[in-house]
């Protein structure tokens, strides 16, 4: 997200149209955003099996791979997928998207002409003197949708009584206040926190824009459950070695988000991926995260450098899909 025009666009290129620059801003933010929400919205629906109609890794990555004196920590099909592909994604599945995006109809030949703009910016073609605020029109345009999609992938939703589902309540009594019905219907997360807990776990659920509200949520489409971890006591999370020693499942989660204050441990998984499997996930992460907790210090700024050397589902705590929710209102795209 921008504050203005140019933003991100760096300084000017002696021999390169400044506006060529803001051109190719711009449609970084759209095309990166794009990836993103094809990837949530596809998880939710098919968990691990999100990308099966998504052309497989080639000669683009396996290019890229090659040279290991500068490597590159994206590992997504989708990071190497032109803009075609993911159009052809949104059409084929456009239930999932149009709570986001405007009618279809629209969207299509809008994007078709961002289509032809990436091209000409793409190929080193000044283009047309309007391009760049065509861009900036359509990102203002998507700037609602696109916010009540990252938002809504923070918005907990959790079905009560939660011993309903199968997940949360084999973890309940790791969670120090756990949702309590305090009156008829009325419902608050209450406790007392046990002084010999070192890690707290709270398991929330948060639902996207194409399903209806429904309880419990085990093995279902279009929910994930929102795991989080909170070491206790001034306590901190080994992350590196946390994601290391919890690589070979990192596969069932959608994300795993950490926090700036290396306290936080936070899982988003697909529901439709059922409780016999998500329990052992989340079990396997706790049993790690539970040997790598320490009385260290917190390191400012250290979570992120970490995110940012770990593929794309690894989220640091600058990046908005890990904490924009829908009370903090804002312009996503700052267009």
């Amino acid at each position: 997200m921008t504050d203005s025009e140019d933003s991100g666009a760096g300084d000017d290129v002696p021999g390169v149209p400044k506006r060529s620059l803001s051109t190719y801003a711009r449609l970084w933010q759209l095309e990166t955003w794009l990836r993103r929400m094809v990837y949530v919205e596809l998880r939710a629906l098919r968990g691990d099996d999100w990308n099966a109609d998504i052309p497989k890794l080639g000669n683009s990555f396996q290019s890229d791979k090659r040279l290991i004196h500068m490597p590159t920590p994206e590992m997504d099909a989708l990071s190497y997928a032109p803009l075609s592909t993911l159009k052809k994604a949104i059409d084929d599945s456009w239930s999932l998207f149009s709570p986001y995006l405007p009618p279809q109809n629209i969207w299509q030949a809008k994007l078709e002409e961002i289509s032809q703009i990436r091209h000409r910016v793409a190929h080193f073609r000044v283009g047309h003197e309007d391009d760049l605020q065509r861009v900036i029109q359509f990102l203002r345009d998507l700037d609602k949708g696109f916010w009540h999609f990252c938002t809504s992938y923070n918005d907990e939703d959790t079905p009560l009584p939660p011993a309903d589902d199968p997940v949360i309540a084999h973890f309940l009594d790791l969670d120090p206040f756990p949702w309590t019905e305090v009156s008829d219907k009325h419902w608050a997360r209450i406790g007392i926190a046990d002084p010999e807990l070192v890690v707290a776990v709270s398991i929330e659920v948060s639902r996207r824009g194409w399903v209806q509200r429904e309880s419990p949520v085990d093995g279902k489409p279009g929910y994930f459950y929102d795991v989080r971890f909170h070491a206790r006591d001034r306590r901190c999370f080994d992350y590196e070695g946390f994601l290391k020693n919890t690589r070979a499942i990192h596969r069932h989660c959608a994300h795993v988000c950490l926090s700036g204050l290396d306290n936080h441990i936070r899982l988003t998984i697909p529901a439709v991926l059922g409780s016999q499997q998500v329990i052992p996930v989340v079990q396997r992460c706790l049993d790690v995260a539970r040997n790598g907790v320490t009385r260290s210090h917190c390191q400012r700024g250290k979570a992120q450098r970490i995110a940012n050397e770990w593929p794309e589902y690894v989220l640091g705590p600058e990046d908005p899909l890990g904490f924009l929710n829908p009370g903090m209102p804002c312009s996503f795209f700052g267009a």
